[in-house]
């Protein structure tokens, strides 16, 4: 079944698994750049990840996107970069973009940025750092938005809150859970991202 056909309001734990959680695991590979999205609440798993993904060498640049959003007063992408430099990654390793509101924004204001530094036509893979629950969203915006011989690799903390295994233990998560899970059909209904085939 079609992502945009599910009824929304009819939504399981086992169905939001299969819409959220059927998503690809880090294959390994390197690439340009560890591109990193923001936000209000889960920053701070997403920066220790990119900053092992850079020791690790993955990739020797990390470009943090994320604006103030709707009500920050410093932007997200600010916050991820300061918070890599204490933890030892050099400024000059580190590009960012503070404009964005939201995930597509996330994408669309990144490109320029990639762009400036790599030249689009140069890039080969990109190493993806969100949060789990993310993940599948952030796929099919970049398939919506991004030049298509660009490949990912996509990297997450399995052992997040917000993961498969997590995040039906408390009431916070499960919320936080169902809306994306409600929020990505709506998208793939309205042709904000790529529609996809979920095996539910």
């Amino acid at each position: 079944m079609l992502l945009s056909q599910i009824n929304e309001n009819n939504l399981e734990v086992n169905k939001i698994n299969k819409i959220l959680f059927d998503i690809p695991t880090d294959d390994g590979l390197n690439g340009e750049c560890i591109w990193v999205f923001g936000s209000k609440t889960w920053l701070e798993e997403r920066v220790k990840l990119a900053v092992k993904l850079y020791n690790d060498k993955r990739a020797p640049y990390i470009l943090f996107s994320g604006g103030l959003g709707k009500n920050g007063k410093i932007a997200e992408s600010t916050l991820m970069k300061e918070r890599a430099i204490a933890l030892g990654v050099p400024e000059y390793d580190i590009l960012t973009e503070e404009i964005s509101y939201n995930t597509i924004e996330n994408i669309l204001c990144s490109l320029l940025v990639l762009e400036r530094k790599f030249l689009l036509q140069k890039i080969n893979r990109l190493i993806i750092v969100s949060s789990p629950f993310h993940i599948q969203r952030l796929s099919l915006t970049l398939s919506r938005y991004m030049p298509k011989w660009i490949k990912y690799s996509y990297c997450y903390d399995v052992d997040s809150i917000l993961s498969r295994n997590n995040w039906t233990k408390n009431d916070e998560t499960i919320k936080i859970i169902q809306k994306e899970a409600k929020g990505i059909i709506f998208y793939a209904k309205n042709g904000y991202i790529d529609d996809k085939v979920i095996k539910l």
